[in-house]
Protein backbone atom coordinates (compact mmCIF):
# COMPACT_ATOMS: atom_id res chain seq x y z
CA UNK A 1 0.00 0.00 0.00
CA UNK A 2 1.52 3.11 -0.98
CA UNK A 3 1.68 6.31 1.25
CA UNK A 4 -1.71 8.38 1.57
CA UNK A 5 -0.53 11.67 0.68
CA UNK A 6 -3.61 13.84 1.92
CA UNK A 7 -2.00 16.54 4.18
CA UNK A 8 -4.89 18.29 6.65
CA UNK A 9 -5.23 21.39 8.51
CA UNK A 10 -7.93 22.60 10.51
CA UNK A 11 -9.09 25.87 10.61
CA UNK A 12 -12.10 26.32 12.79
CA UNK A 13 -12.97 29.57 14.49
CA UNK A 14 -16.66 30.30 16.28
CA UNK A 15 -19.69 30.96 14.91
CA UNK A 16 -22.51 33.04 15.17
CA UNK A 17 -25.75 33.32 13.63
CA UNK A 18 -26.34 36.40 12.15
CA UNK A 19 -30.08 36.56 9.64
CA UNK A 20 -28.34 38.03 6.58
CA UNK A 21 -24.95 39.36 5.52
CA UNK A 22 -23.94 42.62 6.98
CA UNK A 23 -20.84 43.70 5.12
CA UNK A 24 -18.55 46.27 7.13
CA UNK A 25 -15.53 47.54 6.76
CA UNK A 26 -12.83 46.24 9.02
CA UNK A 27 -9.70 47.70 7.12
CA UNK A 28 -8.85 50.58 10.09
CA UNK A 29 -9.53 48.65 12.94
CA UNK A 30 -7.45 46.21 11.40
CA UNK A 31 -4.11 47.96 11.12
CA UNK A 32 -4.65 48.80 7.14
CA UNK A 33 -3.61 52.16 6.27
CA UNK A 34 -3.38 52.33 2.33
CA UNK A 35 -4.78 54.96 -0.23
CA UNK A 36 -3.41 54.35 -3.77
CA UNK A 37 -1.95 57.89 -5.27
CA UNK A 38 -2.26 57.89 -8.77
CA UNK A 39 -5.20 58.28 -10.93
CA UNK A 40 -3.89 55.72 -13.56
CA UNK A 41 -6.07 53.12 -12.64
CA UNK A 42 -5.92 51.51 -9.82
CA UNK A 43 -3.22 48.98 -8.77
CA UNK A 44 -2.63 45.41 -7.74
CA UNK A 45 -4.03 43.66 -4.55
CA UNK A 46 -3.19 40.57 -3.44
CA UNK A 47 -4.99 38.18 -0.73
CA UNK A 48 -2.48 35.75 -0.68
CA UNK A 49 -0.80 33.94 1.98
CA UNK A 50 3.39 35.04 1.47
CA UNK A 51 4.53 33.79 4.31
CA UNK A 52 3.20 30.60 4.27
CA UNK A 53 1.62 30.63 7.82
CA UNK A 54 -1.74 29.38 7.28
CA UNK A 55 -3.30 33.38 7.18
CA UNK A 56 -3.94 35.27 4.07
CA UNK A 57 -2.20 38.05 4.09
CA UNK A 58 -2.56 41.50 2.05
CA UNK A 59 0.19 42.87 -0.56
CA UNK A 60 -0.83 46.55 -1.67
CA UNK A 61 0.14 48.43 -5.05
CA UNK A 62 1.14 51.37 -4.78
CA UNK A 63 2.22 54.28 -6.75
CA UNK A 64 5.34 55.65 -8.65
CA UNK A 65 7.69 56.61 -5.96
CA UNK A 66 6.19 54.53 -3.54
CA UNK A 67 6.68 51.11 -2.11
CA UNK A 68 4.40 48.19 -1.94
CA UNK A 69 2.88 47.65 1.38
CA UNK A 70 3.06 43.93 2.95
CA UNK A 71 0.60 43.44 5.49
CA UNK A 72 1.27 40.37 7.91
CA UNK A 73 -1.78 38.51 8.98
CA UNK A 74 -1.29 38.41 12.97
CA UNK A 75 -4.38 36.03 13.96
CA UNK A 76 -7.33 38.54 12.37
CA UNK A 77 -5.15 42.28 12.62
CA UNK A 78 -2.48 43.34 10.17
CA UNK A 79 1.21 44.07 10.49
CA UNK A 80 2.77 46.68 8.11
CA UNK A 81 5.98 44.70 7.25
CA UNK A 82 9.20 46.78 5.91
CA UNK A 83 8.94 46.90 2.22
CA UNK A 84 10.18 43.36 0.79
CA UNK A 85 11.36 44.98 -2.18
CA UNK A 86 12.69 48.17 -3.10
CA UNK A 87 10.53 48.62 -6.39
CA UNK A 88 8.73 52.23 -6.73
CA UNK A 89 7.77 51.85 -10.07
CA UNK A 90 3.82 52.02 -10.86
CA UNK A 91 2.91 48.88 -9.60
CA UNK A 92 -0.23 47.16 -11.53
CA UNK A 93 -0.74 43.02 -10.71
CA UNK A 94 1.00 41.99 -7.79
CA UNK A 95 1.10 38.17 -7.83
CA UNK A 96 2.77 35.64 -5.32
CA UNK A 97 3.68 32.70 -7.16
CA UNK A 98 6.15 29.61 -6.57
CA UNK A 99 7.21 29.53 -10.09
CA UNK A 100 10.29 27.44 -8.90
CA UNK A 101 8.61 24.72 -7.50
CA UNK A 102 10.91 25.04 -4.15
CA UNK A 103 8.02 25.32 -1.43
CA UNK A 104 7.82 29.02 -1.40
CA UNK A 105 5.69 31.88 -2.43
CA UNK A 106 8.01 34.52 -5.13
CA UNK A 107 6.77 37.70 -6.48
CA UNK A 108 6.36 38.87 -9.88
CA UNK A 109 5.12 42.49 -10.42
CA UNK A 110 3.74 44.03 -13.82
CA UNK A 111 4.67 48.05 -13.98
CA UNK A 112 3.10 50.64 -16.05
CA UNK A 113 6.19 52.64 -17.54
CA UNK A 114 8.36 50.71 -15.90
CA UNK A 115 10.76 47.09 -15.88
CA UNK A 116 8.25 44.03 -15.31
CA UNK A 117 10.12 42.15 -12.21
CA UNK A 118 10.28 38.50 -10.68
CA UNK A 119 11.70 37.81 -7.34
CA UNK A 120 12.93 34.89 -6.16
CA UNK A 121 12.32 34.07 -2.07
CA UNK A 122 15.44 32.57 -1.19
CA UNK A 123 13.64 31.83 2.47
CA UNK A 124 12.01 33.67 4.91
CA UNK A 125 11.34 36.28 2.65
CA UNK A 126 14.65 37.45 1.44
CA UNK A 127 13.55 38.43 -2.05
CA UNK A 128 16.08 38.55 -4.97
CA UNK A 129 15.74 40.37 -8.19
CA UNK A 130 16.62 37.22 -10.72
CA UNK A 131 14.80 39.46 -13.67
CA UNK A 132 17.63 39.72 -15.97
CA UNK A 133 18.72 35.87 -15.22
CA UNK A 134 15.27 34.31 -15.81
CA UNK A 135 15.36 35.93 -19.23
CA UNK A 136 12.82 38.10 -18.72
CA UNK A 137 12.56 41.40 -20.49
CA UNK A 138 14.78 44.34 -19.87
CA UNK A 139 12.81 46.97 -21.28
CA UNK A 140 10.17 48.86 -20.01
CA UNK A 141 6.70 48.26 -20.88
CA UNK A 142 3.53 49.66 -20.25
CA UNK A 143 1.44 46.30 -18.10
CA UNK A 144 -1.90 46.28 -16.63
CA UNK A 145 -2.41 42.49 -16.34
CA UNK A 146 -0.54 39.40 -15.87
CA UNK A 147 -0.93 35.93 -15.10
CA UNK A 148 0.43 32.53 -14.51
CA UNK A 149 -0.59 28.87 -16.02
CA UNK A 150 0.79 26.06 -17.06
CA UNK A 151 -0.32 25.93 -20.79
CA UNK A 152 1.92 22.87 -21.43
CA UNK A 153 1.08 21.19 -18.45
CA UNK A 154 4.59 20.16 -18.02
CA UNK A 155 4.61 20.93 -14.07
CA UNK A 156 5.71 24.00 -14.13
CA UNK A 157 4.01 27.37 -14.91
CA UNK A 158 3.76 30.18 -17.58
CA UNK A 159 3.28 34.00 -17.70
CA UNK A 160 1.36 35.63 -20.12
CA UNK A 161 1.12 39.46 -19.47
CA UNK A 162 -0.01 42.53 -21.44
CA UNK A 163 1.97 45.28 -23.38
CA UNK A 164 0.07 48.42 -23.81
CA UNK A 165 1.28 51.01 -25.63
CA UNK A 166 -2.06 52.36 -27.24
CA UNK A 167 -1.43 51.84 -30.69
CA UNK A 168 -0.44 49.50 -33.13
CA UNK A 169 2.03 47.49 -31.64
CA UNK A 170 -0.08 46.66 -28.66
CA UNK A 171 0.52 43.05 -27.61
CA UNK A 172 1.26 40.35 -25.36
CA UNK A 173 4.34 38.59 -23.99
CA UNK A 174 4.46 35.24 -23.37
CA UNK A 175 7.29 33.05 -21.41
CA UNK A 176 7.85 29.37 -20.93
CA UNK A 177 8.96 27.96 -17.36
CA UNK A 178 11.96 26.30 -18.38
CA UNK A 179 11.72 24.89 -14.46
CA UNK A 180 15.30 25.70 -13.93
CA UNK A 181 14.66 29.30 -13.33
CA UNK A 182 14.56 30.77 -16.61
CA UNK A 183 11.76 31.17 -19.24
CA UNK A 184 11.70 31.81 -23.11
CA UNK A 185 9.68 33.74 -25.65
CA UNK A 186 7.29 31.81 -26.79
CA UNK A 187 4.75 34.66 -27.66
CA UNK A 188 5.44 33.78 -31.68
CA UNK A 189 5.59 29.73 -31.61
CA UNK A 190 2.55 29.81 -29.86
CA UNK A 191 0.14 32.41 -31.76
CA UNK A 192 -0.38 34.13 -28.32
CA UNK A 193 0.47 37.64 -29.42
CA UNK A 194 -2.82 39.22 -29.79
CA UNK A 195 -2.15 42.39 -31.74
CA UNK A 196 -4.75 44.81 -32.70
CA UNK A 197 -6.32 45.98 -29.89
CA UNK A 198 -6.08 47.55 -26.66
CA UNK A 199 -5.31 44.61 -23.68
CA UNK A 200 -5.80 45.34 -19.63
CA UNK A 201 -5.88 41.78 -18.83
CA UNK A 202 -6.60 38.22 -19.10
CA UNK A 203 -7.29 34.82 -17.60
CA UNK A 204 -6.42 31.29 -17.64
CA UNK A 205 -9.21 29.01 -18.19
CA UNK A 206 -10.88 25.43 -19.54
CA UNK A 207 -14.29 26.86 -21.17
CA UNK A 208 -14.20 23.73 -22.95
CA UNK A 209 -13.27 21.13 -20.71
CA UNK A 210 -10.17 19.24 -22.10
CA UNK A 211 -7.80 20.20 -19.35
CA UNK A 212 -5.62 22.52 -21.21
CA UNK A 213 -5.76 25.78 -20.04
CA UNK A 214 -6.96 28.76 -22.34
CA UNK A 215 -6.73 32.40 -22.17
CA UNK A 216 -9.26 34.60 -22.36
CA UNK A 217 -8.47 38.82 -22.75
CA UNK A 218 -10.11 41.99 -22.14
CA UNK A 219 -9.87 44.64 -24.34
CA UNK A 220 -10.33 48.23 -24.00
CA UNK A 221 -12.17 50.48 -26.41
CA UNK A 222 -15.28 50.39 -28.40
CA UNK A 223 -13.51 48.11 -31.40
CA UNK A 224 -11.39 46.08 -30.15
CA UNK A 225 -12.80 42.60 -29.41
CA UNK A 226 -12.16 40.39 -26.63
CA UNK A 227 -9.87 37.36 -27.68
CA UNK A 228 -10.32 33.38 -26.50
CA UNK A 229 -7.07 31.68 -27.49
CA UNK A 230 -8.23 28.04 -27.23
CA UNK A 231 -5.02 25.80 -26.54
CA UNK A 232 -4.85 23.41 -29.04
CA UNK A 233 -2.75 21.27 -26.49
CA UNK A 234 0.14 20.97 -29.41
CA UNK A 235 2.20 24.59 -27.99
CA UNK A 236 -0.33 26.35 -29.88
CA UNK A 237 -3.32 28.74 -29.33
CA UNK A 238 -6.44 29.23 -31.73
CA UNK A 239 -8.24 32.52 -31.50
CA UNK A 240 -11.60 31.47 -31.08
CA UNK A 241 -13.78 34.19 -29.63
CA UNK A 242 -15.60 34.47 -32.83
CA UNK A 243 -16.62 30.87 -33.24
CA UNK A 244 -17.53 30.87 -29.20
CA UNK A 245 -19.29 33.72 -29.27
CA UNK A 246 -16.92 35.29 -26.61
CA UNK A 247 -15.50 38.11 -29.23
CA UNK A 248 -17.20 41.24 -27.45
CA UNK A 249 -16.63 44.34 -28.54
CA UNK A 250 -17.18 46.72 -25.55
CA UNK A 251 -14.63 48.61 -23.05
CA UNK A 252 -13.88 45.64 -21.12
CA UNK A 253 -11.38 46.02 -18.32
CA UNK A 254 -11.78 42.78 -16.60
CA UNK A 255 -11.32 38.72 -16.61
CA UNK A 256 -13.58 37.44 -13.86
CA UNK A 257 -14.67 33.15 -13.93
CA UNK A 258 -17.00 31.03 -12.08
CA UNK A 259 -19.28 28.80 -12.88
CA UNK A 260 -22.60 31.45 -11.45
CA UNK A 261 -24.77 28.52 -12.11
CA UNK A 262 -23.12 25.70 -11.26
CA UNK A 263 -23.80 23.62 -14.80
CA UNK A 264 -20.64 22.59 -14.77
CA UNK A 265 -19.39 25.15 -17.44
CA UNK A 266 -17.05 27.68 -16.52
CA UNK A 267 -18.87 31.16 -17.24
CA UNK A 268 -17.22 34.68 -17.93
CA UNK A 269 -18.24 38.34 -16.44
CA UNK A 270 -16.31 41.02 -17.93
CA UNK A 271 -16.68 44.95 -16.76
CA UNK A 272 -17.68 47.76 -18.73
CA UNK A 273 -18.60 51.69 -18.86
CA UNK A 274 -21.94 52.62 -18.53
CA UNK A 275 -23.37 50.67 -21.49
CA UNK A 276 -23.53 47.45 -19.22
CA UNK A 277 -21.29 45.05 -18.33
CA UNK A 278 -21.23 41.39 -19.91
CA UNK A 279 -21.62 38.18 -18.28
CA UNK A 280 -20.52 35.16 -21.00
CA UNK A 281 -22.92 32.31 -19.89
CA UNK A 282 -20.90 28.33 -20.94
CA UNK A 283 -23.57 26.90 -23.28
CA UNK A 284 -21.11 23.87 -23.50
CA UNK A 285 -20.55 22.52 -27.34
CA UNK A 286 -22.73 22.86 -29.99
CA UNK A 287 -23.46 20.06 -32.83
CA UNK A 288 -19.82 21.02 -33.66
CA UNK A 289 -18.12 20.54 -30.66
CA UNK A 290 -17.69 24.10 -30.32
CA UNK A 291 -18.77 25.67 -26.85
CA UNK A 292 -20.41 28.75 -26.98
CA UNK A 293 -21.41 31.71 -24.72
CA UNK A 294 -24.74 33.87 -24.65
CA UNK A 295 -24.46 37.33 -23.31
CA UNK A 296 -27.04 37.16 -20.24
CA UNK A 297 -25.97 40.07 -18.27
CA UNK A 298 -29.30 41.90 -18.38
CA UNK A 299 -31.31 39.33 -17.90
CA UNK A 300 -29.28 38.15 -15.08
CA UNK A 301 -29.81 40.91 -13.45
CA UNK A 302 -25.72 42.21 -13.06
CA UNK A 303 -25.51 45.06 -16.13
CA UNK A 304 -23.97 47.40 -13.49
CA UNK A 305 -24.14 50.51 -16.04
CA UNK A 306 -21.34 52.75 -14.70
CA UNK A 307 -17.83 52.54 -15.06
CA UNK A 308 -16.81 49.39 -13.30
CA UNK A 309 -13.31 47.59 -13.02
CA UNK A 310 -12.56 44.88 -10.75
CA UNK A 311 -14.73 42.04 -10.45
CA UNK A 312 -14.84 38.81 -8.63
CA UNK A 313 -16.90 35.53 -7.95
CA UNK A 314 -17.60 34.32 -3.77
CA UNK A 315 -20.05 32.58 -2.15
CA UNK A 316 -20.57 35.25 0.61
CA UNK A 317 -23.30 33.52 2.36
CA UNK A 318 -22.03 29.96 2.14
CA UNK A 319 -25.42 28.75 0.48
CA UNK A 320 -23.82 26.80 -2.76
CA UNK A 321 -23.47 29.32 -5.33
CA UNK A 322 -21.88 32.05 -6.31
CA UNK A 323 -22.75 35.62 -5.45
CA UNK A 324 -21.00 38.73 -7.21
CA UNK A 325 -18.97 41.46 -6.57
CA UNK A 326 -18.10 44.52 -8.74
CA UNK A 327 -16.08 47.73 -7.87
CA UNK A 328 -16.63 51.28 -9.78
CA UNK A 329 -14.75 54.36 -10.31
CA UNK A 330 -17.27 56.44 -10.08
CA UNK A 331 -17.65 57.65 -6.33
CA UNK A 332 -20.70 59.49 -5.04
CA UNK A 333 -23.76 58.06 -2.66
CA UNK A 334 -26.09 58.76 -6.06
CA UNK A 335 -23.62 56.76 -8.45
CA UNK A 336 -23.13 53.39 -8.97
CA UNK A 337 -19.63 53.15 -7.11
CA UNK A 338 -19.77 49.59 -6.08
CA UNK A 339 -22.25 46.32 -6.32
CA UNK A 340 -23.22 43.31 -4.37
CA UNK A 341 -25.56 40.73 -6.19
CA UNK A 342 -26.69 38.14 -4.70
CA UNK A 343 -27.63 34.32 -6.97
CA UNK A 344 -30.85 33.48 -6.58
CA UNK A 345 -29.92 30.08 -7.66
CA UNK A 346 -32.16 30.52 -10.81
CA UNK A 347 -30.04 32.54 -13.39
CA UNK A 348 -30.65 35.47 -11.72
CA UNK A 349 -28.92 38.26 -9.09
CA UNK A 350 -30.32 40.52 -7.03
CA UNK A 351 -29.21 43.39 -4.84
CA UNK A 352 -30.34 43.54 -1.09
CA UNK A 353 -29.16 45.43 1.52
CA UNK A 354 -26.39 44.08 3.18
CA UNK A 355 -23.86 47.15 4.92
CA UNK A 356 -21.13 48.26 2.82
CA UNK A 357 -21.88 51.62 4.32
CA UNK A 358 -19.63 53.95 2.77
CA UNK A 359 -18.72 51.87 -0.22
CA UNK A 360 -19.35 54.82 -2.25
CA UNK A 361 -14.96 55.09 -3.13
CA UNK A 362 -13.64 55.76 -6.43
CA UNK A 363 -12.31 51.38 -6.54
CA UNK A 364 -10.82 49.64 -9.60
CA UNK A 365 -9.96 46.19 -7.79
CA UNK A 366 -10.56 43.82 -5.39
CA UNK A 367 -9.40 40.44 -4.44
CA UNK A 368 -10.98 37.77 -1.71
CA UNK A 369 -9.60 35.82 1.06
CA UNK A 370 -10.64 35.25 4.49
CA UNK A 371 -8.47 37.27 6.94
CA UNK A 372 -10.47 36.33 10.52
CA UNK A 373 -10.73 32.61 9.56
CA UNK A 374 -14.62 32.19 9.92
CA UNK A 375 -14.54 30.33 6.58
CA UNK A 376 -16.62 33.00 5.28
CA UNK A 377 -14.63 35.35 2.26
CA UNK A 378 -14.02 38.97 2.75
CA UNK A 379 -13.51 41.37 0.31
CA UNK A 380 -9.90 43.83 0.22
CA UNK A 381 -10.46 46.70 -2.03
CA UNK A 382 -8.11 49.52 -2.85
CA UNK A 383 -9.49 52.81 -3.53
CA UNK A 384 -7.69 56.06 -4.98
CA UNK A 385 -6.56 58.83 -3.22
CA UNK A 386 -8.25 60.07 -1.14
CA UNK A 387 -10.37 57.41 -0.40
CA UNK A 388 -8.60 54.58 2.06
CA UNK A 389 -8.81 50.88 0.81
CA UNK A 390 -11.41 48.96 1.98
CA UNK A 391 -11.69 45.32 4.13
CA UNK A 392 -15.13 44.32 3.80
CA UNK A 393 -16.43 41.55 6.49
CA UNK A 394 -19.21 40.26 7.37
CA UNK A 395 -20.29 38.00 10.51
CA UNK A 396 -21.14 34.58 9.65
CA UNK A 397 -24.39 32.98 9.38
CA UNK A 398 -25.13 29.50 10.29
CA UNK A 399 -24.20 28.15 7.10
CA UNK A 400 -21.53 25.70 6.64
CA UNK A 401 -18.25 25.26 4.59
CA UNK A 402 -14.88 23.65 3.29
CA UNK A 403 -11.51 25.09 2.50
CA UNK A 404 -8.93 23.46 0.59
CA UNK A 405 -5.53 24.54 -0.25
CA UNK A 406 -3.43 22.75 -2.80
CA UNK A 407 0.14 20.96 -3.14
CA UNK A 408 0.64 19.94 -6.68
CA UNK A 409 3.66 17.15 -7.11
CA UNK A 410 3.42 16.46 -10.67
CA UNK A 411 1.61 19.11 -11.39
CA UNK A 412 2.78 22.93 -10.19
CA UNK A 413 3.75 23.11 -5.97
CA UNK A 414 0.98 25.98 -6.23
CA UNK A 415 -1.89 23.61 -8.03
CA UNK A 416 -2.81 26.46 -10.64
CA UNK A 417 -5.06 25.64 -13.03
CA UNK A 418 -6.67 22.38 -11.02
CA UNK A 419 -10.62 22.19 -10.60
CA UNK A 420 -12.43 21.37 -8.20
CA UNK A 421 -15.75 19.76 -7.91
CA UNK A 422 -18.12 19.43 -4.85
CA UNK A 423 -20.77 17.70 -4.12
CA UNK A 424 -23.09 18.20 -0.75
CA UNK A 425 -26.67 17.82 -0.31
CA UNK A 426 -27.28 17.04 -3.94
CA UNK A 427 -25.57 20.03 -4.75
CA UNK A 428 -23.11 20.79 -7.52
CA UNK A 429 -20.41 23.42 -7.09
CA UNK A 430 -16.96 23.87 -8.94
CA UNK A 431 -13.76 26.01 -8.68
CA UNK A 432 -11.29 26.87 -10.92
CA UNK A 433 -7.55 28.12 -9.69
CA UNK A 434 -6.19 30.64 -10.99
CA UNK A 435 -3.09 33.48 -10.05
CA UNK A 436 -4.12 36.97 -11.50
CA UNK A 437 -7.84 37.11 -11.98
CA UNK A 438 -10.25 40.08 -12.35
CA UNK A 439 -8.78 43.21 -12.86
CA UNK A 440 -5.07 43.19 -10.97
CA UNK A 441 -6.18 41.11 -8.48
CA UNK A 442 -4.67 37.72 -6.45
CA UNK A 443 -7.38 35.99 -4.52
CA UNK A 444 -6.18 33.60 -1.44
CA UNK A 445 -4.70 30.76 -2.47
CA UNK A 446 -7.62 28.77 -0.38
CA UNK A 447 -10.88 27.97 -1.82
CA UNK A 448 -14.09 27.97 0.17
CA UNK A 449 -16.99 26.09 -0.54
CA UNK A 450 -20.31 27.06 0.89
CA UNK A 451 -22.05 24.15 1.79
CA UNK A 452 -25.84 25.50 3.35
CA UNK A 453 -26.86 23.15 5.83
CA UNK A 454 -25.26 20.34 4.75
CA UNK A 455 -22.51 18.97 7.58
CA UNK A 456 -20.07 16.83 5.42
CA UNK A 457 -18.97 16.88 1.63
CA UNK A 458 -20.48 13.82 0.04
CA UNK A 459 -17.33 13.49 -2.44
CA UNK A 460 -14.74 16.27 -3.51
CA UNK A 461 -13.01 15.69 -7.00
CA UNK A 462 -9.77 17.69 -7.36
CA UNK A 463 -8.62 17.12 -10.99
CA UNK A 464 -4.69 18.72 -11.36
CA UNK A 465 -3.13 20.24 -14.04
CA UNK A 466 -1.10 16.93 -14.70
CA UNK A 467 -4.68 15.80 -15.55
CA UNK A 468 -4.40 13.28 -12.14
CA UNK A 469 -7.82 12.83 -10.43
CA UNK A 470 -8.20 12.43 -6.61
CA UNK A 471 -11.47 11.95 -5.01
CA UNK A 472 -12.75 12.50 -1.40
CA UNK A 473 -15.71 11.48 0.21
CA UNK A 474 -17.33 12.17 3.09
CA UNK A 475 -15.49 15.44 4.45
CA UNK A 476 -16.63 16.92 7.42
CA UNK A 477 -17.31 20.59 7.26
CA UNK A 478 -16.30 23.27 8.82
CA UNK A 479 -12.88 22.53 8.48
CA UNK A 480 -9.57 23.29 5.90
CA UNK A 481 -8.23 20.32 3.92
CA UNK A 482 -5.09 20.66 2.54
CA UNK A 483 -5.12 18.44 -0.46
CA UNK A 484 -1.20 16.99 -2.13
CA UNK A 485 -1.60 15.90 -5.86
CA UNK A 486 -2.05 11.58 -5.05
CA UNK A 487 -3.56 12.22 -1.67
CA UNK A 488 -6.49 9.83 -2.36
CA UNK A 489 -4.47 7.16 -4.39
CA UNK A 490 -2.33 6.28 -2.06
CA UNK A 491 0.74 8.57 -3.91
CA UNK A 492 0.32 7.18 -7.35
CA UNK A 493 -0.01 10.18 -9.41
CA UNK A 494 -1.10 8.86 -12.77
CA UNK A 495 -1.20 11.85 -15.28
CA UNK A 496 -3.37 12.60 -18.92
CA UNK A 497 -0.99 10.52 -21.52
CA UNK A 498 -1.78 13.39 -23.71
CA UNK A 499 0.78 15.61 -21.22
CA UNK A 500 3.70 13.26 -21.34
CA UNK A 501 4.46 12.89 -17.80
CA UNK A 502 5.83 9.79 -16.41
CA UNK A 503 3.26 8.33 -14.15
CA UNK A 504 4.55 8.98 -10.12
CA UNK A 505 4.65 6.14 -7.10
CA UNK A 506 5.81 7.97 -3.67
CA UNK A 507 7.87 6.21 -1.81
CA UNK A 508 6.12 4.69 1.58
CA UNK A 509 9.36 5.20 3.48
CA UNK A 510 9.06 9.45 4.35
CA UNK A 511 7.01 10.51 6.91
CA UNK A 512 3.57 12.37 5.95
CA UNK A 513 4.36 15.57 6.73
CA UNK A 514 2.00 18.71 7.40
CA UNK A 515 3.73 22.44 8.82
CA UNK A 516 3.92 21.00 12.46
CA UNK A 517 3.09 17.65 12.44
CA UNK A 518 4.57 14.50 11.08
CA UNK A 519 3.56 10.81 11.67
CA UNK A 520 5.24 7.52 10.55
CA UNK A 521 5.19 4.83 9.57
CA UNK A 522 2.23 5.43 6.69
CA UNK A 523 0.94 2.81 5.92
CA UNK A 524 0.88 1.59 9.58
CA UNK A 525 -0.16 -1.82 10.80
CA UNK A 526 0.76 -2.05 14.71
CA UNK A 527 1.97 1.60 15.88
CA UNK A 528 1.92 4.58 15.08
CA UNK A 529 4.75 7.55 16.08
CA UNK A 530 3.71 11.54 16.16
CA UNK A 531 6.42 14.13 15.86
CA UNK A 532 4.63 17.43 16.08
CA UNK A 533 7.01 20.83 16.77
CA UNK A 534 4.52 22.89 18.65
CA UNK A 535 6.12 24.46 21.69
CA UNK A 536 4.24 22.70 23.99
CA UNK A 537 1.85 19.32 24.84
CA UNK A 538 -1.28 18.81 22.47
CA UNK A 539 -4.24 17.21 23.10
CA UNK A 540 -4.59 14.76 19.34
CA UNK A 541 -7.76 13.16 18.16
CA UNK A 542 -7.80 10.48 15.49
CA UNK A 543 -11.05 10.17 13.62
CA UNK A 544 -11.95 7.86 10.93
CA UNK A 545 -13.56 8.30 7.33
CA UNK A 546 -16.58 8.55 8.29
CA UNK A 547 -15.82 11.25 11.05
CA UNK A 548 -16.19 8.81 14.05
CA UNK A 549 -13.35 9.29 16.84
CA UNK A 550 -11.53 5.86 17.45
CA UNK A 551 -8.43 7.63 19.28
CA UNK A 552 -8.10 10.58 21.35
CA UNK A 553 -4.39 11.32 23.67
CA UNK A 554 -1.63 13.78 24.23
CA UNK A 555 1.71 14.25 22.47
CA UNK A 556 4.77 16.08 23.34
CA UNK A 557 7.20 18.32 21.37
CA UNK A 558 9.69 15.42 19.90
CA UNK A 559 8.79 12.18 19.15
CA UNK A 560 5.94 10.21 20.88
CA UNK A 561 5.76 7.10 22.18
CA UNK A 562 4.17 4.95 20.10
CA UNK A 563 -0.07 4.41 19.65
CA UNK A 564 -1.20 1.03 19.46
CA UNK A 565 -3.36 0.40 16.46
CA UNK A 566 -3.84 -3.12 15.80
CA UNK A 567 -7.15 -3.46 16.78
CA UNK A 568 -8.41 -0.81 14.28
CA UNK A 569 -9.48 -2.33 10.82
CA UNK A 570 -7.76 -1.40 7.63
CA UNK A 571 -9.05 2.43 5.97
CA UNK A 572 -8.15 5.60 5.59
CA UNK A 573 -7.67 7.51 9.32
CA UNK A 574 -6.86 11.61 10.04
CA UNK A 575 -4.82 12.23 12.85
CA UNK A 576 -6.07 15.97 14.04
CA UNK A 577 -3.38 17.99 16.49
CA UNK A 578 -5.20 20.43 18.84
CA UNK A 579 -8.83 19.69 20.56
CA UNK A 580 -11.99 21.03 19.15
CA UNK A 581 -12.81 24.05 17.67
CA UNK A 582 -8.61 24.89 18.34
CA UNK A 583 -7.58 22.15 16.21
CA UNK A 584 -3.87 23.68 13.88
CA UNK A 585 -3.12 20.32 11.55
CA UNK A 586 -4.34 16.96 10.48
CA UNK A 587 -2.52 14.56 8.54
CA UNK A 588 -3.92 11.56 7.00
CA UNK A 589 -2.50 8.00 7.01
CA UNK A 590 -3.35 4.70 6.07
CA UNK A 591 -4.00 1.48 8.34
CA UNK A 592 -2.99 -1.49 6.09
Amino acid sequence: MKNFLLLIGILLAGTSVEAQLNFSDRAGQCGINHRYLSSLLGGGVSFYDFNQDGLDDLSLANAQGDPVQFYQNMGGHFMLLSPLVDNEDEVKQLLWVDFDNDGDQDLFLATYYGLNRLYENTGDLQMTDITLAAGLPTFNTQTFGACFGDYDRDGWVDLYFSVRNNGADDEHLFFRNNGNQTFTNVTESTQTADTGGRPFCSGFLDYNQDGWPDIYTAHDRMGNKNTLLENQGDGTFLNTGAAAGADIAIDAMSVTIGDYNNDTLIDIYVTNIVNGNNLLHNNGPNEDGQYTFSEVAAASGVGFYQDSWGAVFLDADNDCDLDLYVSGSVAGSDATSAAFYQNENDGTFSQPDLGFIGDTTQSYNNAIGDYNQDGYPDIMVINLYPFYAQLWSSPPLEHHWIKTSLQGVVSNRNGIGTRLECYANDRYQQLYTQCGNGFLGQNSGTNIFGLGDAQAVDSLIVTWPSGHTDRYYNLPADEQFHLQEGGSTGGDILPDPDTGLDAVLVSTSTPTESPLLKIYPNPAQEELFIIQELASPTQFRIINSAGQLVYRGKTSPGSSSPIDIHQLPAGIYYLLLGSGKQATQVVAWYKG
